[in-house]
């Protein structure tokens, strides 16, 4: 994988990982699923904090990456990701 692919999936990821994490989504959609997460486990749980969580999200988005270009895209589009996340690009 070039560079500037890399760049690409690991922006992609992080647009998606930030939508489904902090943004309400299309029709509420993201806002509603997240709110039914926490009403069914609770604030405490790990898969209420983790619906919350950019740098969780982009874990799991990343994975396709790594069917496609290798496993090493796996944790460095995850890595990418939550580097932008903690420097709140």
């Amino acid at each position: 994988m070039d560079v500037a692919t890399l760049i690409l999936v690991a922006l992609a990821v992080y647009r998606i990982a930030t939508d489904l994490a902090w943004e309400n989504g299309p029709f509420g959609l993201y806002g509603r699923w997240r709110g039914a997460v926490l009403v069914r486990y609770g604030a405490d749980d790990w898969r209420s904090e983790g619906v919350g969580c950019p740098i969780c999200w982009s874990f799991w988005i990343a994975l396709p990456a790594a069917f496609v270009w290798g496993p090493l895209a796996w944790l460095g589009v995850a890595g990418a990701t939550a580097f932008l996340v903690r420097v709140k690009l």
